[in-house]
């Protein structure tokens, strides 16, 4: 008979890690992840290594500055919706 692999794998640390991180807030685990890159690439002498630790850097870089583009972005709007109900809880004051 041949053996299962299980729908998680055989890895239950890794899938416990990865299961806890989703529930990190978003900074927390962006830190955790540049702390392992810089470990893998000063620790692990191999280039490939060392290119999957800057590989690494980069995406947490850019879903970085992606959510902060996407906060701002949020925060402008919130801004104008208010900054438009002001103007038209205004002029309804005036017509009145």
């Amino acid at each position: 008979m041949a053996s299962r692999v299980r729908a998680t794998g055989n890895n239950f640390i890794l899938a416990s890690l990865l299961a806890t991180l989703s529930y990190l807030p978003f900074q927390l685990v962006a830190q955790f992840t540049l702390i392992i890159c810089v470990l893998l690439f000063v620790v692990d002498p191999f280039p490939t290594s060392r290119l999957v630790s800057v590989a690494g850097v980069a995406v947490v870089l850019a879903i970085t500055k992606a959510r902060q583009h996407f906060l701002i972005l949020e925060a402008n709007q919130e801004e104008l919706q208010q900054q438009q109900q002001s103007v038209n809880a205004t002029h309804d004051d005036k017509s009145d």
